[in-house]
């Protein structure tokens, strides 16, 4: 706020205090041993407010099943801290509802008071915080600024109230022409008041309930509070409501993710109510006809809004869906190799770590082969490159061929080829790729100017858990195979080599 406004508010003789009954009231509710006996004495004292409690406690607003028919029991009904809220807000609603009041203009803002205070206690019920006669109040004060500002400097301040029609256009004009708004003066305004500390911050909360300066316990209340104003609003601007009830929607939904069934329920009942309240505080605030009509109108709007949400929630499961495709082909295109279709180096060791810790783990054997073109590069000096891929292609498909498909083969790099087979021992391998060394060696290709030939593979293997077979890493395992292989280069090629260091 201003030091202006600040010095303004200090120093107006004209600004607004509660009458004697409601600074009683508070006073009352600071004594944090306060009883209904007491509070039922003071309020004996004012029939008119003891009546105004009778008529709450058997009103829509609390639905109540048994009638109270007398102050004790409308007390007993309502609890100490409902019947103080009920009292503190009719002694203010009578300051805020007299002449004075209306002359400055300040009716309009009254009637949004009420049905945001309305509002406030419905969803602090569903949003289930613990006390919502507190939220009835906040609601019921959270435009008590704009009483203030008019007191306080009426020559700058009427013209907004006659100049703006709607509440955030209102704040929008006293925040360019003030430098702040009602929001900072009415907490100032309650602080001023004695009101209890934890309402005064509400009132400019409310205008930004996402501010992060908000403390932790105390922004669902605030939340409940700005979606309550903009209930209000909606009743009270006539401009554009198919506007206001997309705003209402994505505000319900964003702070207190209310969907667009709940806050149906919430305005049908907030219209059910609204007669009794204007009845209770004496005031015009909205008819039954008008409630009703807003409400049907905002029932459609809402349906169409579901509709919509509905569309865009399958939309974007379905981009979600294709981001999900997209990303699971790149992440195979990654560990894929482009040109024999088979996993590569980087999925290799992954599923090496995996299978090695598996099989220490339950005990059972894995075999680890290292498969190697022999004279490879021969092949692409005398045939070229794409017979030496097609050599490459066709030893890919020879290995998946003859493998399991819960055995991985992998393309290692170069003309190198790996292969793990999980629950297999040594001997059994062996056999494998035996027959998968011949069926290499049987494969004829078309090489350069028609001559044909033959490609040989030199294999390595080594076992992991396989009787008395053991390593005590991954990286050991392939070691030995890689030993294994070295062997069988050594012996002369096209032939199979197990590492003695795992051999039984």
């Amino acid at each position: 706020m201003t030091p202006k406004i600040r010095t303004a508010l200090e120093y107006c003789p004209n600004l607004p205090s509660p009458p004697g009954i409601a600074i009683a009231i508070v006073e009352l509710g600071r004594d944090p041993n306060v009883d209904l006996t007491s509070l039922a004495r003071l309020l004996s004292k004012d029939p008119a407010l003891a009546s105004r409690v009778l008529r709450a406690s058997n009103s829509a607003l609390y639905a109540q099943r048994r009638r109270s028919h007398n102050l004790r029991q409308a007390m007993v009904v309502l609890g100490l801290n409902a019947t103080m809220t009920m009292a503190l807000s009719f002694s203010l609603g009578d300051m805020l509802n007299g002449e004075t009041g209306t002359a400055r203009g300040i009716n309009r803002y009254w009637r949004r008071a009420l049905i945001s205070a309305s509002a406030a206690r419905m969803i602090s019920e569903m949003v289930k915080l613990q006390d919502h006669e507190e939220a009835f109040l906040a609601g019921l004060l959270q435009d008590i600024g704009v009483l203030a500002l008019d007191a306080a400097i009426p020559e700058d301040y009427r013209p907004l109230l006659r100049d703006t029609t709607g509440h955030d256009q209102l704040l929008s004009a006293e925040r360019e022409q003030l430098g702040s708004d009602h929001g900072e003066a009415g907490s100032w305004l309650m602080r001023h008041w004695g009101l209890p500390e934890r309402l005064a911050p509400i009132a400019s909360m409310a205008h930004d309930p996402l501010n992060t300066r908000i403390p932790t316990d105390t922004r669902v209340f605030v939340k409940c509070i700005a979606v309550a104003g903009q209930i209000a609003d909606l009743y009270l601007d006539h401009e554009d409501r198919d506007a206001a009830t997309e705003q209402l929607a994505r505000s319900a939904w964003r702070l207190l993710g209310m969907d667009g069934a709940s806050l149906e329920t919430l305005l049908a009942r907030v219209s059910e109510v609204l007669p009794d309240v204007a009845g209770l505080y004496d005031t015009e605030v909205i008819s039954a006809r008008q409630a009703a009509g807003v409400t049907d109108q905002a029932r459609e709007i809402l349906a169409i809004r579901n509709l919509h949400l509905i569309q865009q929630i399958s939309e974007q499961q379905r981009q979600v869906q294709d981001m999900e495709d997209v990303t699971q082909h790149l992440r195979e295109t990654a560990n894929r190799d482009a040109l024999t279709g088979l996993q590569n180096r980087r999925r290799f060791d992954e599923v090496l770590e995996t299978e090695f810790l598996l099989a220490s783990e339950n005990s059972w054997p894995l075999t680890m082969a290292f498969i190697d073109l022999d004279h490879f590069k021969g092949i692409n000096d005398t045939h070229g490159h794409l017979v030496g891929d097609a050599v490459l292609s066709s030893t890919a498909r020879i290995l998946t061929q003859h493998l399991r498909k819960r055995d991985f083969v992998m393309r290692y790099g170069g003309d190198e080829f790996v292969a793990l087979l999980p629950g297999t021992g040594l001997e059994n391998a062996r056999g494998v790729f035996e027959r998968l060394r011949e069926a290499i060696v049987s494969q004829v290709y078309e090489g350069s100017r028609g001559a044909s030939f033959h490609s040989t593979v030199s294999i390595g293997l080594a076992s992991h858990m396989d009787g008395p077979r053991r390593v005590a890493s991954a990286m050991d395992l392939v070691r030995a195979a890689d030993r294994a292989l070295y062997e069988a280069k050594g012996g002369g090629r096209d032939r199979i080599g197990i590492d003695a260091s795992t051999a039984a």
